[in-house]
């Protein structure tokens, strides 16, 4: 007796994410018009079905054959005769196998197929199937799904892993980049509305006072400008990507030049009054009495309410980003 066939192995990627498709290619049985056989199959043969397989059928009458025409170019210029197929998507052979053998399919269904298909002309083909596109975008984590360590990763693929880029989908990045630019809108925020004004209430001496602004400025300076740049790289990663793949773009543009205009406000705006601030602190470190707390206060105040204008341009950003992602929901 000849032994089956050996299952095939998974593709090289993630296990978990592969599933087999059986592809049924069958014909209307002899003698039989194609409205019959269009009824048997959608109003009786796939009802008595669906609760034992996940099933998708087309069928392919004259109209939907016309269609055809649309599609054919100089490297796709036969149309299959089938009148319709059918494909079953399953974990495993197994799984298939035993739902054959259930009482109420051998019952209702094996002898169905007699009723309406020509079986000795139903041709089928099985195969893996695997994800590369989804809602619109490429989705290429089938690429670098094995995880080191899975019985089916050897010691190449745990290299390949290690090495291999993840990448990020445009739908995650652009929703990373609104709440990365509004954290920094009200991080940014809580200088002026918190920080400054417990500077001003807490301190009477104009030194102490440009000292708490400078070590203030400074912490903020190593985290805030980065997180704008990094809003608007995944700003412009985004729109790179949905540019790519033909969708609207331009709105997450803006979103990130428009998070990221707080950096010219800065050089523009600010920075004289920020050197003047860096200057008396340096100076009152050996002179006391450079400036009386009044007006160093009052210096102090003009900053934080600059600063507060500058937050609003991550704000705005991520205003933006919020509109375009809303807005790529009905595309």
């Amino acid at each position: 007796m000849t032994e089956a066939p050996a299952m095939p192995p998974h593709p090289p990627t993630n296990p978990d994410n592969q599933f087999l498709c059986l592809t049924i290619c069958g014909y209307r049985r002899p003698g039989m018009s194609e409205e019959d056989y269009r009824h048997h199959m959608t109003k009786v043969s796939a009802p008595m079905t669906k609760d034992l397989m996940v099933k998708y059928g087309i069928h392919n009458t004259s109209e939907s054959r016309a269609l055809m025409s649309r599609l054919y170019d100089h490297q796709m210029t036969n149309l299959a005769d089938f009148d319709c197929f059918s494909q079953v998507v399953f974990k495993s052979v197994d799984d298939y196998k035993r739902m054959k053998e259930d009482p109420w399919y051998k019952e209702h269904l094996m002898g169905d197929h007699e009723k309406f298909a020509d079986t000795k002309r139903s041709t089928m083909t099985i195969g893996w199937i695997t994800e590369f596109i989804r809602d619109g975008e490429y989705d290429l984590s089938p690429y670098f799904a094995i995880r080191p360590g899975h019985p089916e990763a050897d010691a190449s693929d745990e290299l390949a892993v290690s090495r291999t880029p993840i990448i990020m989908s445009a739908t995650v990045a652009q929703a990373t980049a609104v709440v990365t630019g509004a954290f920094l809108s009200g991080a940014m925020m809580s200088l002026s509305l918190v920080a400054v004004p417990v500077f001003l209430d807490t301190t009477d001496h104009a030194p102490q006072l440009f000292g708490e602004w400078a070590r203030m400025y400074h912490y903020g300076h190593q985290a805030l400008p980065t997180m704008a740049v990094g809003t608007l790289l995944l700003y412009g990663y985004t729109a790179a990507r949905r540019r790519s793949a033909g969708k609207s773009w331009r709105t997450f543009a803006l979103a990130g030049l428009t998070t990221v205009c707080m950096l010219p406000f800065t050089w523009l705006i600010m920075v004289p009054g920020n050197n003047e601030l860096f200057r008396l602190e340096t100076v009152s470190k050996t002179e006391p009495l450079v400036m009386g707390i009044d007006d160093a206060r009052q210096l102090v105040t003009n900053w934080a309410q600059l600063h507060f204008m500058r937050t609003l341009f991550p704000l705005a950003g991520a205003i933006v980003g919020v509109m375009g992602m809303l807005g790529s929901y009905y595309e």
